[in-house]
């Protein structure tokens, strides 16, 4: 199995009550077979998500995304795929006990 660097991306969190809006454009993902790593630098420091797919029927006719825990930090998250915008994911990330909405956009894979 080969894994798959993709070293330029964005993550993009939006605000609410205890969650503050965040972008970060340096984050790392990293993706092997049903495995997938996201790593970036928040107020606080790193983040490191690790991913697994979403069963198809817990996706309930979407297009399956991928479940995230932090390794770190009480932290979960889902992302799924949009299908209009090729690399690009969007969920769900709860933190410090409020869920709000995310993005992320994978950068160009490393050679």
């Amino acid at each position: 199995m080969s894994r798959v660097h993709h070293p330029e991306c964005d993550v993009e969190i939006e605000g609410c009550e205890e969650i503050d809006a965040f972008e970060c454009d340096d984050a790392e993902v990293w993706v092997e077979a049903d495995a997938i790593l996201i790593s970036y630098f928040d107020d606080d420091g790193i983040v490191v998500l690790e991913g697994w797919p979403e069963k198809e029927e817990e996706a309930a006719g979407a297009t399956p995304g991928w479940r995230f825990s932090a390794r770190s930090r009480p932290r979960r998250a889902f992302l799924r795929p949009m299908p209009d915008a090729p690399q690009t994911y969007l969920g769900e990330i709860e933190q410090h006990g409020s869920t709000t909405a995310w993005k992320l956009r994978l950068g160009e894979p490393a050679d």
